[in-house]
């Protein structure tokens, strides 16, 4: 649904789904509840130093396009707008992926945009080469770009929540005041995926532990365990949701550097500013994905790479999502595997 105004006549454009159409052919279709997004907003284009006063710097923003109404069952809102009880925060933590070091990467050689590499290994080629072998081996993916299905010990996806400003230190203190003490800091995420390809995602166990100090440097001690409390999702057509669990970042500034301000924790979370909490994920694949999945839903027999090595693939989104600051992240996931010979 779309909300369009022509600075005339307002417009609501809405497409139905199947549900919707039966009930308003029943003639009991009635808009009950409502949720709002801004997917289309680039809140960069906020400009503080607008040349024609403090009154313009939203200009740009207002004068977006507004996106009409998506048809696509899986394409409505993906950012939406959601309200706090408190009204005295003064910063709302984020999610963001940490690709600074330790076991989470994303691919960087896919074609035309960035994607987790997540190894379909139960299918082979005649010769038994499995397909994360073949990634690295012969088409020079580095390994750090490949997650395995299933793996509980290996390579994942770490994300991070905190506060992206550079007006507040990473400092425990903040972290207490700004994060922990007002509710945001999340003991859990909602995963929602498409269980027509991923059979349960993995998450940070309850002894996982995110940490630095000054004579170390960073430690990450991560073990996957399977998610809990996996449902159908309501709002995704062919999606379940499943429930991981957070753990508190304890990556904070380091100031104690002979009297100079070093922060060296920057090298380790992806958070500028006060850090939330932490988890990790991998994914394990449906293991009845036949090879008409393949050719229905993804691509088949691509020479991805340019290395002549023919590869099978189905990308799929993943949508993460912080139970207590919903703060939301998409996960471009790329399922792939060698091509049947």
């Amino acid at each position: 649904m779309a909300f369009l105004d022509n600075s005339g006549d307002i417009i609501l454009d809405a497409v139905l789904t199947d549900v919707g159409r039966k009930r308003m052919a029943r003639g009991n279709f009635k808009i009950t509840k409502f949720a709002i997004g801004d997917d289309e907003i680039d809140y960069s284009l906020y400009n503080k130093n607008h040349p024609s006063g403090s009154a313009y710097y939203d200009l740009e923003i207002l004068q977006t396009p507004v996106l009409e109404a998506f048809t696509q069952a899986n394409a409505n809102i993906n950012y939406g707008l959601v309200s706090y009880p408190r009204q005295d925060l003064l910063y709302i933590p984020s999610a963001i992926l940490n690709e600074k070091t330790f076991n989470s990467r994303i691919a960087q050689r896919s074609t035309g945009f960035n994607v987790f590499f997540l190894a379909d290994d139960t299918k082979t080629t005649a010769a038994g080469l499995v397909t994360s072998k073949v990634m690295t081996s012969v088409s020079s993916v580095a390994e750090a770009n490949i997650l395995r299905s299933g793996d509980s010990s290996g390579r994942f996806v770490l994300m991070e929540t905190g506060i992206e400003s550079t007006d507040l230190a990473s400092s425990a203190a903040n972290q207490s005041t700004y994060i922990t003490a007002v509710g945001l800091a999340d003991s859990t995420f909602l995963v929602r995926y498409d269980r027509r390809f991923i059979q349960t995602p993995l998450g940070a166990g309850p002894n996982s532990n995110f940490s630095n100090n000054s004579q170390q440097g960073a430690v990450l001690n991560v073990s996957l365990v399977r998610a809990s409390a996996t449902r159908k999702s309501t709002s995704l057509a062919d999606y379940n949701e499943a429930m991981i669990q957070a753990s508190i970042t304890r990556v904070y500034s380091d100031f104690s550097t002979g009297g100079t301000t070093v922060d060296t924790s920057i090298n380790y979370s992806a958070i500028t500013g006060p850090r939330g909490v932490f988890t990790a994920m991998n994914f394990v694949i449906r293991g009845d994905i036949t090879q008409t999945d393949y050719s229905k839903y993804g691509t088949t027999s691509n020479d991805l790479f340019g290395d002549g090595t023919l590869y099978d693939f189905i990308d799929t989104t993943i949508y993460v999502q912080g139970v207590a600051t919903n703060a939301t992240i998409q996960l471009p996931v790329r399922i792939i595997k060698l091509a049947q010979t």
